[in-house]
């Protein structure tokens, strides 16, 4: 009997150095130091950018392995070139759930996450919506989203030909202008406290950066991009400092690209602007009224969680 062993043994190794590759002779057991996002099938892009930032920011808390619990592209693989896997390699394993239930605001009770048990996996849903989340990790981030070769070479191409007149030559900012409203204006949502931007708010931040620069040119990108055209005008600025160049008829993900080409941003309302403006990395004003006092969304919310202290808030 040991002799047969034996010779079992000695055959195996000479395989393995025949073909210099392992034999597996056990079953391999799952990797369970990881940390999975459930990611909701409907949702934009703003929203999706906080998803993918909640798992890396948990990944980098825990020094775990970051996935989506999903087997299909989504909506940012359009826009950008992720590294993330798409498969999930902690089946077997022990779970642990963590579910941000509010909106627009940090959960200090996320670094208990660190305690967990490294043969335990941990699960991820919810908002995630705050800059809590994405500071500590900014320069992971920011090597991660990669636009797509056809996104940047869009923006490049819209904004060159978009350069006014008699500016050629000249030193100017561009200063990206998102207008959200749309769905914002369903009966739906402004029950739950959502807003949209006015005249008045566009006005007076436009007027803040005209103040500041001698030229200056703002790219307007809008889902209702009539209205911005209605309501954006240079009929109180000198137009020969000022000019408005509209985004019409691109898809979300260009719009996204041209608003993060930008030297500086104004934000109207929702994630996609935060996202854009925060890609952006200049000076960033925000709608301070970005839920109505007193709503459902307010009362889940925290201003100071949501926007980033630099950012400027207007009404």
């Amino acid at each position: 009997m040991c002799i047969f062993i034996l010779s079992l043994v000695v055959i195996t190794v000479l395989l393995i150095l025949f073909y210099q590759k392992p034999i597996i002779l056990f079953y391999q057991k799952p990797t369970c130091f990881t940390v999975g996002y459930d990611v909701p099938k409907r949702s934009g892009l703003g929203n999706h950018l906080f998803y993918y930032a909640g798992v890396k920011y948990v990944a980098w808390l825990t020094g775990r392995k970051p996935f989506f619990i999903t087997s299909k592209r989504n909506i940012l693989d359009k826009a950008f070139e992720l590294d993330i896997a798409r498969q999930d390699p902690s089946k077997g394993c022990l779970l642990t759930h963590f579910y941000s239930k509010y909106a627009n605001r940090y959960e200090g009770r996320v670094k208990r996450l660190k305690r967990v048990a490294r043969r335990v996996s941990i699960r991820l849903r919810g908002h995630f919506f705050s800059w809590k989340y994405v500071t500590p990790i900014e320069n992971l981030l920011r090597g991660e989203l990669r636009f797509r070769r056809n996104l940047t070479d869009f923006a490049e191409k819209f904004l060159l030909s978009s350069v006014p007149r008699g500016w050629e030559t000249s030193v100017f900012v561009r200063v990206g202008v998102h207008v959200r409203r749309g769905d914002f204006l369903h009966r739906r949502w402004v029950r739950m406290g959502l807003t949209v931007v006015n005249e008045q708010y566009l006005n007076r931040t436009m007027t803040f950066f005209i103040e500041r620069y001698s030229r200056v040119q703002f790219v307007v990108a809008s889902d209702d991009i009539g209205w911005c055209q209605k309501n954006i005008t240079l009929s109180s600025f000198d137009q020969q400092r000022v000019n408005i160049a509209f985004s019409i008829g691109h898809s979300a993900e260009q719009d996204f690209a041209l608003l993060a080409s930008c030297d500086h941003m104004i934000m109207s309302t929702g994630t996609f602007g935060w996202w854009a403006s925060w890609l952006a990395n200049g000076t960033t004003v925000y709608y301070r009224t970005y839920a109505t006092p007193g709503s459902e969304l307010w009362r889940h919310s925290r201003r100071a969680d949501l926007f980033p202290p630099p950012w400027i808030g207007m009404y």
